[in-house]
């Protein structure tokens, strides 16, 4: 009993002699807690986007953080963080996002086009035949049920309407969905630049940049070419649907190429991004001394003449420029590569100028 009451008393004292410790026991391990694993700082890096303006890029821990802006309000859309080793297999219904995947040459990861009749790409095509890519239609007629059997999980599309069809039923199964506002974009460098959302999604960033890098510098390089021409030649832009004529208004992507290419677009004293509308006696009376006629929307002149038989007295009847025979060509690539539409708009503009030689989407209609 004796011994007990000793081992009480002899606890009780360490006891003491802990407590006594206790504040620095605490302050010795707290710092030795900060000083082994210091406070983790957010490291985010944003992606530099010089021209695009319908999207912000970050780099956050390896993951890229993506922006899509409302290209009307400018605010943030929608916010979508793409994981590094996340693998997005994509149905695209927009053309201009094929050829992005194709100059990536990351076809594979695509599952799903609107249609083939309007694709270019070979290995496309291609891998459409072993049925390794599907046809889904546009985004107003594609089946949700197809959609979510495919191997798919990532969809991008242009973004006509408000949200795509089933989106909160497709978004509750995990699809990524994304408006891809190119479309939008007023600088053609702007239009090339979304390449970088596509190495995001497909892994491959740093050869979307050095591509859209390279695009930058030759583009600004063909644009020394025209700034200090004086003689610009006017250039009408569109053609007749029905009973009216469709052109660009001033601040949309053809009128800035005009403007680059050193042409006065006969409407560029218009306003805004939507599409103006004449009538066909508005356009006579407007163009009977215009020089050039881009984009008339057909191939050959008798195909026009059968659809606008009054535009032949028109000066401009004798210089029309159309895009490539096979215009998927220019639908699926000219989006990326705006440097070789500007040099073809040079060269129809000012063939007096030394060193174009070529057209690589445009050709004359004779």
């Amino acid at each position: 009993m004796n011994s007990l009451l000793y081992l009480a008393v002899q606890l009780k004292k360490c006891m003491k002699y802990v407590l006594l410790l206790l504040p620095t026991i605490l302050f010795l391990s707290c710092n030795a807690s900060k000083t082994d694993s210091p406070e983790k700082t957010e490291n985010i890096e944003d992606v530099k986007i010089e021209y695009a303006q319908h999207f912000n890029l970050s780099l956050k821990d390896n993951a890229y953080f993506l922006e899509i802006l409302d290209p009307i309000s400018g605010k943030v859309e929608s916010s979508h963080t793409i994981a590094p080793n996340e693998k997005h297999q994509a149905i695209s219904l927009s053309a201009t996002v094929v050829g992005m995947y194709a100059i990536l040459n990351q076809q594979k990861q695509l599952k799903g086009v609107s249609s083939m009749d309007y694709v270019y790409d070979a290995k496309v095509k291609s891998l459409f035949k072993l049925g390794n890519i599907k046809e889904f239609g546009d985004e107003t007629t594609n089946s949700i049920e197809k959609i979510i059997s495919s191997d798919a999980n990532t969809i991008l599309y242009s973004g006509f309407g408000d949200e795509f069809p089933n989106q909160k039923k497709l978004e509750a199964l995990h699809f990524t969905i994304l408006p891809i506002y190119d479309w939008k974009e007023i600088h053609p460098l702007g239009k090339a630049e979304w390449i970088k959302v596509i190495g995001a999604l497909t892994g491959k960033m740093d050869e979307a940049i050095a591509f859209f890098d390279k695009v930058v510098k030759e583009y600004n390089e063909l644009l020394q070419l025209t700034e200090s021409i004086d003689n610009r030649p006017t250039c009408l832009s569109g053609n007749l649907i029905g009973d009216i004529w469709y052109t660009p208004a001033s601040e949309s992507y053809v009128a800035h190429l005009m403007k680059d290419a050193g042409a006065n677009y006969r409407y560029a004293e218009t306003n805004g991004q939507v599409t103006l509308q004449f009538s066909i006696e508005q356009i006579l009376k407007d163009n009977e001394n215009t020089e050039f006629w881009i984009n008339p929307g057909y191939n050959s002149k008798s195909k026009i003449d059968k659809f606008n038989p009054h535009i032949k007295h028109l000066k401009c009847y004798n210089n029309i420029f159309c895009y490539s025979p096979n215009m998927s060509k220019f639908w699926e690539q000219s989006a990326a590569e705006p440097h070789h539409v500007l040099s073809d708009l040079i060269h129809i503009f000012h063939p007096e100028i030394k060193g174009i030689n070529t057209l690589y989407y445009y050709e004359k209609i004779n």
